[in-house]
């Protein structure tokens, strides 16, 4: 499905410009994510809502950080999503690649470390240099249990 706008109840919609391609698994639990952490944690941190959220094309059907012989990535299934930049309804952006100013950096520890609980893989910078200038989402099965989580 094409995910372009989430509903995030008294903050309003979130657009995501890019308008991904996700499975229904994946964009609802993505959706359920924004109105539940990332929205409210933008207005709260940082006193202002979340406008839009760029996203990338979210499915893409390629091997995991793009090398051509690996095994195919979350992304080529439509269960991963990548964030490079949050939008606020002041004009503000946050770009994740040039965090600047403590309360973004709180903002982001926030929403990364939250994600852990909604997502099974959550990378970004300090992860490793193919996740260095965005965060990284997705559902992929780890071994035999949906347990498991890979929260770097």
């Amino acid at each position: 499905m094409r995910l372009e706008t989430v509903s995030a109840g008294e903050e309003g919609g979130v657009t995501l410009p890019d308008r991904p391609i996700l499975s229904c698994k994946f964009a609802s639990s993505f959706a359920s994510y924004v109105a539940a952490i990332v929205a409210p944690l933008g207005r709260g941190t940082l006193g202002a809502g979340v406008a839009s959220i760029s996203t990338g094309p979210g499915h893409e059907c390629r091997g995991r950080n793009r090398a051509k012989d690996a095994k195919i990535s979350a992304h080529g299934r439509g269960l991963a999503v990548d964030v490079a930049v949050l939008r606020l309804r002041d004009g503000r952006q946050v770009v994740i690649k040039d965090m600047s100013g403590d309360s973004v950096k709180r903002y982001v520890a926030g929403i990364r470390q939250a994600a852990c609980g909604w997502f099974t893989t959550v990378l970004g910078p300090g992860s490793d240099a193919y996740h260095a200038d965005h965060l990284h989402f997705d559902l992929e099965t780890h071994g035999s249990s949906d347990r498991y989580r890979i929260c770097q």
